[in-house]
């Protein structure tokens, strides 16, 4: 047993897969962090204004202050750059359509590929419209492919209207990777519970 807070009951699975991410690793955190250090018997209770000293706290405790502060520092960032994210120009290098198949057969979406960035990576900003809204605890996911099998990871998101902007950032060098012929494609897979492997939803 563990007394550890729960994530979900603390914050529930409604959210974009992505921001539930964030904050899970926030709640991570500040879990690993754990508790101040219990005060000794004789600190339990507050001391009279003329008695009052300077107490020194243990190393722990500084801990876990800078650790919260990060956390808190983490969260800002995460809603900073999905809330003023989607407001801010994105210069694409190249724009690559996608459509569904199957039962999304009716859904489309574009994959803007921005420039190759200093950290190595690759941002992208998708417009998806048309894909089904997903029962709860369910999510999409972007993949690149390879004669049309998924490969490699790129993120996740959720559809909250008919159409549905976002942005991701692949560590990946796209162009090397094109090169070594490891994808020659990208795929979206749909995750719902109890239902694996996750079916492909839309394709290039």
């Amino acid at each position: 047993m563990t007394n550890d807070p729960n994530f979900h009951e603390l914050v529930g699975d409604e959210g974009p897969p992505e921001e539930l991410d964030r904050l899970r690793q926030v709640h991570e955190l500040l879990v690993a962090a754990g508790p101040p250090p219990e005060l000794s018997p004789a600190h339990e209770h507050a001391p009279k204004v003329e008695e009052s000293k300077v107490l020194r706290f243990k190393r722990r405790r500084t801990t876990f202050v800078f650790a919260f502060a990060a956390a808190i520092a983490a969260v800002a960032f995460a809603v900073g750059y999905t809330v003023g994210g989607r407001n801010s120009s994105f210069e694409a290098a190249g724009v690559v359509p996608m459509h569904g198949i199957g039962s999304q057969a009716a859904a489309t979406a574009d994959i803007r590929i921005g420039k190759h960035d200093s950290g190595g990576n690759y941002p992208l900003e998708m417009s998806v419209k048309g894909l089904s809204r997903l029962p709860k605890g369910g999510w999409y996911e972007l993949l690149l492919s390879k004669n049309g099998h998924p490969t490699l990871a790129c993120g996740s998101f959720g559809i909250d209207g008919k159409e549905t902007t976002f942005r991701l950032s692949v560590p990946y060098d796209l162009s090397e990777l094109r090169k070594a012929d490891t994808f020659d494609g990208w795929v979206v897979v749909r995750h719902t519970p109890g239902q694996h492997p996750a079916p492909i939803v839309m394709t290039t």
